[in-house]
């Protein structure tokens, strides 16, 4: 005779816990009208060819990932992950940006280090600022960081970066760039100042594993600055048979 079986606690947080935790993943939004996934029948691949163009209505893929602190104790038979959200805003322009799914897939080429500072502007002014977007001579794009600048920007340490969106498609090595005009409109140097430089450390790479899609019932056309946001909630239950 069967007997029901189900998993422990302990066992459900140590798999999301290796599944998920320290590990990148990209929501990209699809514009494939019509068409519906099915997991398993689907060809992920050819699914995905139909992501949305980048820079198409200010369409860039966006970037989560999991910490050890992301992980909730185990309730209602599973463990769940925080929940993370995706923001896609238009950018205003004439150009709609149109999608009909959206797709969580494990990322490639996320920026998880930065090297030291090779250059910095000649002075600064002390404080923090958020979010800055970075150029690269690579072909990754969405890395955006926070600076901190000490002791009036005297000596190129004192120009501190910390990794805000980790971006995708980076290779170690390429060449990053926070711009003067960046650097000017956020208040952090005068003009003439200089430009920030530095060069990718590390970075998340992946098989690009689709994990998850959601269709929305109608073609969304993000139009005049709109913004739609994603959530995503994601759990691991403790199945059990008879």
């Amino acid at each position: 005779m069967a007997i029901a079986a189900k998993i422990s606690p302990a066992e459900l947080t140590a798999q999301v816990t290796n599944r998920f935790v320290g590990k990148y993943y990209e929501a990209r939004l699809i514009n494939a009208p019509g068409t519906s996934y099915i997991p398993g029948t689907t060809s992920d691949a050819t699914f995905l060819t139909n992501e949305v163009v980048a820079g198409t209505g200010g369409y860039t893929r966006q970037v989560i990932s999991y910490a050890g602190g992301d992980v909730s104790a185990y309730s209602d038979d599973g463990v769940a992950l925080a929940t993370k959200a995706t923001v896609f805003a238009h950018d205003g322009g004439g150009t709609a940006l149109s999608f009909s799914h959206v797709a969580l897939v494990e990322g490639n080429g996320n920026i998880t280090a930065l090297a030291a500072n090779s250059g910095a502007p000649s002075a600064g002014v002390n404080g923090t600022y958020t979010d800055l977007p970075a150029v690269t001579g690579g072909s990754g794009a969405g890395l955006t960081v926070d600076l901190t600048i000490t002791n009036s920007g005297a000596a190129t340490i004192d120009y501190a970066l910390t990794i805000k969106q980790a971006g995708y498609g980076y290779a170690a090595s390429d060449s990053i760039q926070i711009q003067e005009a960046v650097l000017v409109a956020a208040g952090a140097v005068a003009a003439s100042a200089g430009d920030i430089t530095t060069t990718v450390s590390t970075v998340y790479s992946s098989s690009e594993q689709l994990l998850s899609v959601a269709q929305t019932p109608n073609t969304v056309n993000l139009t005049g600055g709109n913004e739609t946001v994603f959530y995503w909630n994601l759990k691991q239950f403790g199945y059990y048979s008879v």
